[in-house]
């Protein structure tokens, strides 16, 4: 294993802690929907957007696999959305799926055309 690649691992797990650590704290805004939640999908997925175009491979991964991955949450966010829908809270559930779909999806978009 090169010494390079043994940094880069060391970066991606320093960079997902940061990124868990951020949704933690992230995921205590709650309203009708879980915004922290869904604040830190749409702000990795433009993380994302912005850095899929890069040349410097090191560093895309690094914030791409590890900030942004420990940033998103597809888990918590379909765990809301069935505990919204347990409670018989169909709109706040279906909302829910919307905003972070939709959101998500067009922060990447937004990401990729400012990279450019």
């Amino acid at each position: 294993m090169s010494l390079e690649f043994v940094l880069l691992i060391f970066a991606v797990a320093i960079a997902g802690g940061i990124g868990s650590v951020l949704r933690l704290y992230m995921g205590k805004w709650q309203g009708k929907l879980p915004w922290g939640i869904l604040a830190g999908n749409v702000a990795a997925s433009f993380l994302v957007g912005v850095m899929a175009s890069s040349q410097n491979f090191f560093w895309a991964i690094i914030l791409i696999t590890g900030l942004a991955g420990g940033l998103s949450t597809f888990s918590s966010f379909a765990a809301q959305t069935v505990e919204f829908m347990r409670r018989g809270r169909l709109a706040q559930g279906l909302l829910n799926i919307l905003t972070n779909l939709v959101l998500s999806s067009t922060a990447v978009l937004l990401g990729q055309a400012l990279a450019t």
